[in-house]
């Protein structure tokens, strides 16, 4: 199969995780972006690098012409208010974007023409947006017979909300996030895809203090304020170190990571994210809390569930046990291996369009 994957960015690089999944799947997959993310990873094949997208311009203009939906936030939306649905906030706001639309198009059709984009045979957007916002150029390409999937992989549905122009052209709609087949239970639940072998196992750190890791990049959505106050509660009777791992380079990030016996990923409605899958792979047990609901469709999982009232006691007796420490940490970097490996997310995704 001929795959195509559109993406305004490499986000949290789910789109070149599927891409190098479908290649070692024997499929040509192509990954083609917006713009490049800041963290720079480098796996897109085609980067438009058009204008007016990701400056510090135009971030300042859309703050005062486009609405967020729904501002971020650790708690789920209200599911029966359904998704919610991106539209330009006013005139100008629809003016901005119709403009930028007629900019953009005559590029990226020519990039489109360069790759014999009529020889491909599914389109997937990663993140739910089209080439343009009216959906035109998508809607051309299913009018051709190629196929359409979207995969959603987090505040694109919950922040920015659905764009009903390109939404509405698919074949099928994935999610990597639970809580949005609350919000629309017309979207596919897949794991988020996650390469184990880049993250070696556990290495020996020191028996005590017990450091105990946190990584917000948005202290609000991470519950961080509650995290830290329940760590403080627990440092006054046990050898506990607070480790907080913040505005940092994802390599340094890491480095601390590595060095905690312990690691909290969250506390919210959302379950948990890629610090939590980076910690498991680590072989470092992984706090976290899950709803019943999500905890229902994982089943079998390694997680420490927590919330702010039970987190200071369902930690201690992983600080006083080395041994239940071990036992955990080999069971979450098993259980990433086999939940979250990219080929076998891509394969059922596949599987799936394949049977349309």
């Amino acid at each position: 199969m001929k795959i195509l994957h559109f993406a305004v960015e490499n986000f949290a690089r789910v789109p070149g995780s599927f891409v190098r999944a479908e290649r070692d799947l024997g499929h040509e997959s192509l990954l083609m972006t917006l713009y490049r993310t800041h963290h720079r990873f480098g796996e897109e094949d085609i980067c438009l690098d058009l204008p007016f997208v990701a400056t510090r311009g135009v971030t300042w203009v859309k703050s005062l012409l486009v609405r967020k939906t729904h501002a971020p936030s650790n708690r789920r939306r209200d599911a029966s208010a359904g998704p919610p649905v991106w539209k330009p906030s006013g005139r100008a706001a629809e003016a901005l974007f119709a403009l930028r639309d007629r900019i953009w198009e005559p590029r990226i059709r020519r990039i489109l023409d360069s790759i014999h984009i009529d020889r491909f045979d599914l389109l997937f957007l990663d993140g739910g947006a089209g080439f343009l916002r009216d959906g035109r150029i998508v809607r051309e390409l299913r009018e051709k017979g190629i196929r359409v999937a979207i995969c959603y992989c987090g505040s694109d549905l919950r922040t920015r909300g659905i764009i009903p122009s390109v939404d509405r052209l698919a074949d099928v709609r994935f999610t990597v996030e639970f809580d949005h087949t609350l919000l629309d239970p017309g979207l596919e639940f897949v794991y988020f895809p996650f390469r184990l072998p880049a993250f070696p196992g556990p290495e020996p750190v020191p028996a005590t203090p017990i450091r105990i890791g946190h990584a917000p990049t948005n202290r609000a959505v991470k519950g961080t304020d509650a995290i830290l106050a329940e760590l403080e509660r627990l440092r006054r009777d046990y050898p506990v170190e607070i480790v907080l791992i913040e505005n940092l380079a994802h390599p340094e990030a890491l480095r601390l990571k590595k060095s905690c016996h312990l690691f909290i990923d969250n506390i919210g409605e959302l379950g948990y994210g890629i610090n939590g899958l980076e910690s498991l792979a680590m072989g470092i047990p992984t706090a976290v809390q899950l709803l019943p609901d999500f905890e229902a469709v994982l089943g079998e999982h390694p997680f420490i569930n927590i919330s702010r009232e039970t987190l200071r006691e369902r930690l201690i007796p992983f600080v006083e046990s080395g041994v239940l420490r071990e036992e955990y940490g080999v069971r979450g970097r098993q259980w990433v291996e086999e939940r979250h490996d990219p080929v076998a997310v891509v394969r059922r995704m596949l599987d799936r369009i394949s049977a349309l």
